[in-house]
């Protein structure tokens, strides 16, 4: 016991220590600022539309934290009240006992001010707002959460919308008009739109035909008009067209296609192939691929700097941080990280950050360009 402890006590201290060197060729370097340890599963991370909070889903410590881009401290925590649900075990590919209130994803909308939150096994997604001024309405649904106000040193108990949603959901996200909220269910093979001026869930899109699809990845464009979903079991990508809420196509990717990134000129998807550890650049209108570039097994994460001239991306098996250079498809620069998982970059293109999923840490980088 001893032993192991002394070992992962090492692990953390190389990770934290660890610093970027100059990307001197490309004019950039990544500083580290900070570590942040203790997070339960770190499963993503997001940043609010309005470069002030990074949100943190801690998937095993059935919680989440809102973390200051300016001070680089943790504003809240706020924890689940847990009830007992079946999971999911993903080696064993067989439902085991666990608890509902598993966040896994999420997003933000109204500029920051409603983070909207999946629940692995509880069928639902929350909605807790910032300021703590919409509450669920008499006999609604609700979830229970455990703020620790760690700026005013209190603990306070609140209640949040609940939605519910397909099973297993996981990632979120709002529609640029904000009129829906999209939400890839795992096990149930659909995605689920929800209302958010209702805050409930209009219609399930089943994906898939009478295959069976996994989706994971959401894009939507800027127009609102069509949403792009990656299907992990299926190899595609289903178009949704967000008027007639139905699926419109259904385009041949990537062998298992997780995270997806749509750029700004609206035809080029940005792909992380989970099994074939590669990340892809996907013409939609041409339906083929342009680039590839292999990164390691289990690519997970991917982002966009906001000048769309670098690609970060993850590899979880491998232990990879890479930075592709989105013009040439080359990797300009990989770094050693532990299990790496979540990854987000700030609006102004200053900081990334990094989650380690079986690690417990947070890392935070300055983003520099000469």
């Amino acid at each position: 016991m001893g032993t192991t402890i002394m070992i992962h006590t090492i692990v953390k201290s190389l990770l934290i220590v660890a610093v970027f060197l100059p990307l001197s060729a490309q004019g950039l370097e990544l500083r580290h600022l900070k570590t942040f340890e203790g997070a339960g599963a770190p499963k993503s991370v997001e940043i609010s539309p309005d470069g002030s909070y990074a949100a943190i889903m801690n998937l095993e410590g059935m919680d989440f934290w809102l973390i200051s881009t300016a001070t680089l401290e943790i504003v809240r925590k706020a924890r689940f009240f847990k009830t007992p649900a079946q999971g999911w075990d993903y080696k064993n590919r067989q439902p085991i006992n666990s608890y509902a209130q598993k966040p896994v994803e999420c997003a933000f909308s109204k500029n920051g001010r409603l983070l909207w939150v999946s629940l692995h096994n509880a069928e639902a997604v929350t909605v807790y707002d910032t300021t703590e001024t919409i509450v669920p309405p008499e006999g609604a649904p609700y979830e229970r959460l455990r703020i620790t106000d760690c700026v005013d040193q209190r603990s306070y108990e609140t209640r949040i919308i609940k939605i519910q949603t397909g099973k297993t959901p996981k990632v979120i996200k709002v529609t640029p008009d904000e009129r829906y909220a999209l939400i890839a269910n795992w096990h149930s093979s659909s995605v689920s739109v929800v209302d958010t001026q209702g805050y409930k869930t209009i219609k399930e899109i089943r994906l898939g035909g009478k295959r069976w699809y996994i989706p994971r990845g959401i894009a939507i464009s800027a127009d609102s008009r069509k949403a792009y979903v990656a299907n992990m079991g299926g190899g595609t990508i289903s178009v949704i067209d967000l008027t007639a809420l139905e699926v419109i196509a259904d385009i041949p990717a990537t062998a298992n296609p997780r995270h997806i990134i749509l750029a700004k000129d609206q035809r080029t998807l940005y792909i992380s192939d989970n099994i074939l550890g590669k990340l892809l650049a996907f013409d939609l209108i041409a339906k083929k691929q342009m680039r590839e570039v292999f990164i390691g097994k289990k690519a997970r994460t991917i982002v966009l700097s906001p000048d769309e001239r670098y690609l970060f991306g993850v590899s979880h098996d491998a232990g990879k941080l890479v930075v592709v250079d989105t013009e040439s498809f080359d990797i300009l620069y990989e770094k050693d990280f532990s299990f790496p998982m979540g990854l987000a970059i700030t609006p102004d293109g200053g900081q990334l950050w990094v989650t380690s999923y079986r690690m417990g840490i947070i890392e935070v980088y300055e983003i520099l360009e000469e």
